[in-house]
């Protein structure tokens, strides 16, 4: 192309940060930040593709109660923080106002590494680990049969 692209819209979430299929060696949002182009993140609050919904994820509700924030908020916060922009989706004004109070509040690096870490809960097999770009903070590799 003769215009590179400033920015790529693709699903966001802990469970789907981006389309990691596409390079398995390394994220989409570290490829596109060494690029400078800008991740705009959509359904960062959508269960898709797995079967817990994130609002309802046992980790993002600890976070939420610690910072006393909504689950919502903390997905949000998430996203921004990893450097993605946001997209937030609602029905109600109220979510909507809720969705924009991002500002007030942020994660600790433990809290971030935490949430970032879920997708390899959510991709892993008893033979792989997935992605590979990701750091195993949950130490899988002790029970990856032929890693480690």
């Amino acid at each position: 192309a003769s215009v590179p692209p400033v920015y790529v819209q693709n699903k966001f979430s802990i469970y789907s940060p981006g389309e990691q299929r596409i390079d398995t060696s390394r994220s989409l949002l570290g490829y596109l930040k060494d690029k400078g182009i800008v991740m705009m993140g959509y359904s960062v609050i959508n269960p898709w593709p797995s079967i817990l919904p994130p609002l309802q994820d046992p980790h993002v509700l600890a976070i939420a109660e610690r910072r006393q924030v909504s689950p919502s908020q903390v997905l949000h916060r998430w996203a921004l923080q990893l450097g993605a922009g946001v997209i937030p989706k609602s029905a109600t004004m109220q979510r909507i106002e809720e969705n924009a109070k991002l500002f007030h509040f942020s994660l600790s690096d433990s809290e971030m590494r935490l949430l970032s870490g879920i997708v390899m809960l959510s991709e892993s097999t008893v033979s792989t680990l997935a992605p590979k770009w990701m750091p195993d903070i949950y130490n899988l590799a002790t029970g990856v049969r032929g890693v480690g």
